[in-house]
């Protein structure tokens, strides 16, 4: 399955979180129990290494239930302009590896740091 394109806006040296539901074909919640996932942004698709990698904590499983979520100094290290991330999600019996999510994080500077 093509994974979903969404691209968001990010402002620079605050949290950002978001809760998203994977779905099935038909529109159910997709069981992820025994799967895990893996989040990076990178400035280029061929950048080696990532810059930050994004936290990702499992709500519920049995209905697919997700939150990816940055601290204000993962945030901060993003410098202005556009970054690439995606979300993989990996079954971890088969290995076969799955990518739900991709897209474009578009990083406002932050003008007054504390």
């Amino acid at each position: 399955m093509a994974a979903v394109k969404w691209n968001q806006d990010i402002n620079a040296g605050q949290n950002w979180m978001t809760d998203i539901n994977l779905l099935n074909a038909d529109g159910t919640g997709r069981d992820i129990t025994g799967h895990t996932l893996a989040s990076q942004v990178k400035r280029h698709y061929k950048s080696v290494s990532a810059k930050e990698t994004i936290t990702i904590q499992i709500m519920d499983a049995s209905t697919g239930n997700v939150r990816l979520m940055l601290s204000p100094a993962q945030t901060s290290n993003l410098k202005f302009g556009k970054w690439l991330y995606d979300v993989e999600l990996t079954n971890s019996t088969t290995g076969a590896v799955d990518r739900v999510i991709e897209g474009i994080f578009n990083v406002r500077p932050e003008v007054t740091i504390s």
